[in-house]
């Protein structure tokens, strides 16, 4: 009978590294009891052979050892191993045998790792390590993957060991994780978790997010804005796109448990949305009427050009008497109605001051905290449709549509005037007056892209709550304003 010390020697030289796959008639019980990370597999003595004669054909591994151990009952191997077909591929794994009467009977496997156990004067991560390649999905994300992320946005951090994953959404236009990090030794500075923005599983060719370029848009505000954004929003440490604007790989910072997401069926209070028109007054007036502005080739100045505007907005009114012509007032559907023939010369309006918008600064785009003194701070998210614009589309586009008619009244107009005296500072034109009068004229954004949407919005219990709430502030906005007579 041989020993176990034995076996385990057999096992790696002649089935493995020589190719001998039948001997594992000889070495192994049938079935072999294989324990991986979550589930048992038992494996007779032909699915075993198959399997082995199938890696061999294909790569060839050559497996060396830096721990091979053995005593009655048990031997352990602490394995190298790499290819010798195909491309070379080198990874490193523990296996622990059980032997019964001379032969396997169980094999418990770590999770397989790539490259080779380090050893001494190793460095504790690479220098050298490739930049990440773009993945197909969120489950491709490896602990390798999140290393290389790290490495190339210049972020020191210990070995990667785990990376777990944490579904956050998926929709049409994007999948979403948190991705939670082990290392190999506590850190104090190193992040523990990031968040992964991935173009959904099925990628929609000919659907709004190619038509937009909402990848590429998103991708190339996180490179303008670099290492040291003018305005609160999550750290970029990856960003890459594909598939002629089909694909994006985004790798953001995790702001963290004490940030909580905006509701946009809630809305906000005045005190939160102070937070959020300074933040946009940081990033309109970093880029007000800048040279910056012209290395910009993707910046539109509407989401829709007017014909698509139009026909997605009358298509958007048919919508919303189907759906809530029991629950919008006669006069709420007399303004949607108004503004559809007024739609092309809203979107020919060219104005005197332009800067980067955010472009869809909904409150569900924005998280909050509260600072130290208790005040809200808001970091902006989501930047898919970023473009170039007057600065009140993006106040009057949140201020319609992310407070109570209430609320929005009580502050409104302290907020524009804040806005306009943080612009002022770099353009003293940017008066009080400029800015009320291209406010008054914007006041019709949001209720654009609510009525325009929703056709495209199917109808359930939630979608239908957004859209009466949106409609709703929208209306009362463009009604206190007078909106449809200055575009008269």
């Amino acid at each position: 009978m041989r020993t176990p010390r034995e076996l385990i020697e057999l096992y790696w030289d002649r089935v493995w590294n020589q190719g001998e796959a039948d001997m594992v008639r000889e070495l192994c019980h049938d079935p072999i009891v294989r324990h991986d990370p979550g589930c048992v597999t038992r494996l007779s003595h032909d699915e075993q052979i198959a399997r082995i004669k199938h890696r061999f054909e294909l790569q060839a591994p050559f497996f060396t050892h830096e721990v091979l151990i053995a005593d009655d009952d048990c031997a352990v191997s602490v394995w190298n191993a790499h290819t010798r077909k195909g491309p070379r591929i080198e990874r490193c794994g523990i296996e622990v045998f059980r032997i019964v009467d001379g032969r396997f009977m169980d094999c418990w496997n770590s999770s397989y790792m790539d490259g080779f156990w380090g050893v001494e004067g190793d460095p504790g991560v690479p220098d050298d390590l490739p930049p990440p390649e773009m993945l197909e999905t969120l489950e491709h994300i490896t602990p390798g993957w999140v290393q290389r992320v790290f490495a190339h946005a210049c972020v020191q951090v210990p070995l990667v060991t785990l990376a777990r994953l944490e579904p956050v959404s998926t929709g049409n236009v994007s999948a979403t994780a948190r991705v939670h990090i082990n290392y190999n030794i506590p850190s104090q500075t190193a992040p523990t978790s990031l968040i992964a923005k991935f173009h959904p599983k099925t990628p929609r060719p000919g659907g709004m997010a190619e038509k937009l370029g909402y990848y590429p848009r998103e991708a190339a505000v996180y490179g303008l804005f670099g290492m040291d954004p003018p305005v609160q929003t999550p750290r970029l440490y990856y960003a890459e796109t594909g598939g002629a604007g089909t694909k994006v790989n985004l790798v953001l910072e995790d702001l963290g448990k004490d940030f909580v997401p905006g509701d946009q069926v809630k809305g906000c209070n005045a005190a939160e949305a102070e937070a959020v028109i300074d933040q946009l007054a940081r990033l309109h007036a970093h880029f007000l009427n800048s040279e910056r502005l012209g290395q910009i080739d993707w910046g539109i100045e509407h989401v829709l050009g007017a014909p698509e505007l139009e026909a997605a907005y009358n298509a958007g009114i048919l919508a919303f008497h189907e759906r809530f012509s029991g629950q919008l007032s006669a006069e709420e559907f007399a303004i949607i109605e108004g503004f559809s023939p007024l739609i092309a010369r809203w979107c020919d309006l060219r104005p005197k001051f332009v800067t980067l918008l955010h472009g869809d600064p909904r409150v569900d785009n924005v998280m909050f905290a509260a600072n130290e003194d208790g005040t809200p701070s808001a970091y902006l998210i989501d930047w898919q449709l970023a473009r170039l614009g007057d600065p009140q589309m993006d106040v009057a586009y949140f201020l319609t549509g992310s407070l109570s008619p209430t609320d929005r009244r009580s502050c409104e107009m302290r907020l524009i005037r804040r806005h306009a005296a943080t612009l002022r500072a770099v353009d003293p034109q940017y008066t009080d007056d400029v800015a009320l009068a291209a406010h008054r004229l914007n006041a019709v954004s949001g209720l654009a892209y609510t009525v325009a949407s929703s056709y495209n919005i199917v109808s359930t219990p939630a979608s239908d709550a957004l859209l009466l709430a949106l409609a709703r502030r929208n209306c009362s906005a463009v009604a206190d304003w007078e909106s449809l007579n200055a575009l008269n």
